[in-house]
């Protein structure tokens, strides 16, 4: 990922639901970094568009924090056995 998509990743999770007009003004990127970015979380399914009427809505499918810690191992779960 690069630096230019995690933020906009990183807004579009924290400001959701937003806009991509909102999310534009909001980050003040390059209008090509900005495109490039965003075309570059919707190819890796990391954001999805959605178009409405008047305004189309960026729908974060991931987030930057990092994975839960597992659980520890239960030695009475029949699973682990």
């Amino acid at each position: 990922m690069t630096p230019d998509e995690a933020k906009v990743l990183e807004e579009a999770v924290s400001r959701y639901p937003v806009t991509v007009e909102e999310l534009r003004r909001v980050l003040r990127l390059r209008p090509t970094a900005f495109d490039m970015a965003l075309r570059g979380l919707v190819m890796k399914g990391m954001v999805q568009l959605e178009p409405l009427e008047d305004k189309t809505y960026v729908r974060p499918m991931a987030s930057l924090s990092p994975p839960p810690e597992p659980l520890p191992m239960d030695e009475d779960d029949p699973a682990f056995m």
